[in-house]
């Protein structure tokens, strides 16, 4: 079992990790700290809107009206492509589990939200990444209408490779039902949990 730890671990963009603490009423605490993935790339705003003012600046010789309509562009710009992103990651993200703290005793499990599901009802424990694969993406228009499908397809196609490390979960099934544990994991931390909560509940 994983080594006790007085305080939780930070969170990371690519790791998973937890700790597992027994108590002295036959509860093992697990406090899971879940990958967090990427996130928008918020700075390109301020980025893209001083590039846009400063290449206006030396194109027409720092006319103030050409400055102005050059600032708007740049944000215009760097804002259709850090919201397209936002948008993007924030589907693969809220496919995954939250991570936290359940606990696990011979009693049965209790989940994040203080309900315990009794041992008698749990059929059994799964490790499962929640990201849906994707064949294929098709690809419509010429030029630059087509060119600019093509890498808003490919971009999205990235941030989905770039969730699915990072999008397995823990659950269990009881009742004719699939219930989340904690999410947001590595297939290290998922497997690590996955039998430390079976010995937890004497289910070798």
């Amino acid at each position: 079992m994983s080594t006790v730890a007085a305080t939780r671990p930070r969170a990371s963009i690519h790791e998973s990790s937890y700790t597992a603490t027994p108590t002295a009423d036959g509860w093992t605490h697990f406090d899971v700290t879940g990958a967090k993935g990427l996130t928008a790339p918020w700075p390109l705003l301020l980025i893209g809107t001083f590039m846009g003012g400063y290449v206006a600046w030396g194109m027409y010789k720092g006319m103030l009206p050409a400055v102005i309509v050059g600032t708007f562009m740049g944000f215009i710009l760097a804002a259709s492509y850090v919201f397209s992103r936002a948008g993007s990651l924030s589907k693969f993200r809220s496919r995954r589990a939250p991570a936290g703290t359940f606990a696990v005793s011979l009693q049965g499990i209790r989940l994040r939200n203080g309900k315990v599901v009794p041992v008698r009802n749990i059929r059994r424990l799964v490790c499962r990444n929640v990201q849906t694969g994707t064949n294929g993406i098709f690809i419509g228009g010429n030029g630059v209408i087509g060119g600019l499908a093509a890498a808003g397809a490919a971009r999205h196609h990235a941030d989905a490779e770039a969730y699915v490390p990072i999008s397995f979960q823990l659950e269990l099934e009881a009742d004719g039902r699939t219930i989340p544990i904690v999410g947001s994991l590595t297939i290290a931390t998922a497997n690590a949990l996955l039998e430390d909560v079976s010995h937890a509940l004497n289910r070798h």
